[in-house]
């Protein structure tokens, strides 16, 4: 499975916008069709954030599984905090916690996921 974050997601919505090609849709046509693609509850109240209404963003998020919160993430998220020599930005700490506990790869621009141990991150290219 790959979890997209919110960085992610802002740059793709973009991309769709522009009509162009970037990074972000770059690294969609790369991977296998079959393969989940999903977003955090987090990440979709945070992409919500900058839609007109939440329709819009039911509608452009409609491609993806969203993955709700349960608690095995609440517990990932807290010892991810707990642990960290640093700690992640609230949303950032519940992101990573659903990818870890799905196992997934996680998607984005976010430098501090790369500080989270077992974390498969793969941060987008530079534009």
């Amino acid at each position: 499975m790959l979890l997209l974050d919110t960085s992610f997601l802002i740059e793709y919505e973009r991309e769709l916008n522009d009509n162009r090609i970037g990074p972000a849709r770059s690294f969609l046509q790369t991977r296998d069709r079959q393969e989940s693609v999903g977003i955090s509850l987090i990440t979709l109240g945070e992409f919500a954030e900058g839609m007109e209404t939440p329709s819009d963003a039911e509608a452009f998020l409609s491609r993806f599984k969203i993955l709700q919160l349960s608690r095995r993430i609440v517990y990932k998220a807290a010892a991810l905090q707990s642990t960290l020599p640093q700690r992640l930005g609230e949303n950032d700490a519940w992101i990573a916690a659903t990818a870890l506990v799905y196992d997934a790869e996680l998607a984005g621009r976010e430098n501090a996921f790369k500080r989270v141990p077992r974390l498969k991150y793969s941060p987008l290219p530079k534009q």
